[in-house]
């Protein structure tokens, strides 16, 4: 293993739920359990995605926020961080750049 081989990096889970915050009120996300491998290295972090503050729709695509858990670990791992090193992993996910809501029929405003 060299230290510029790359981490491959996997989902093994997920877990929706409302998170208790320090001020007594509870914010939507997902913790994710994220496995790591780098040559015979192999870690397993958790990494929570708040959802509050991205588009409902984004919010609900496991797949998008999924991914912006991995890239938000990509971002840590080719910072210099060690997956040994302990660390509180959470973010707060946004809408993308350009990000434009899907616009809805008239007609399905009165559902």
């Amino acid at each position: 293993m060299s230290a510029g081989e790359p981490w491959l990096m996997r989902v093994e889970a997920g877990l929706n739920a409302h998170f208790k915050q320090a001020n007594g009120a509870s914010r939507p996300g997902t913790d994710w359990r994220i496995g790591l491998k780098r040559g015979h290295e192999v870690h397993t972090v958790l990494v929570r995605t708040y959802s509050d503050k991205v588009a409902p729709e984004l919010a609900k695509d496991s797949q998008f926020m999924a991914n912006t858990a991995m890239g938000y670990l990509n971002d840590l791992l080719g910072k210099g961080w060690d997956p040994k090193q302990p660390r509180e992993l959470a973010i707060t996910v946004t809408n993308p750049d350009g990000y434009q809501p899907k616009k809805m029929p008239f007609w399905k405003v009165w559902e």
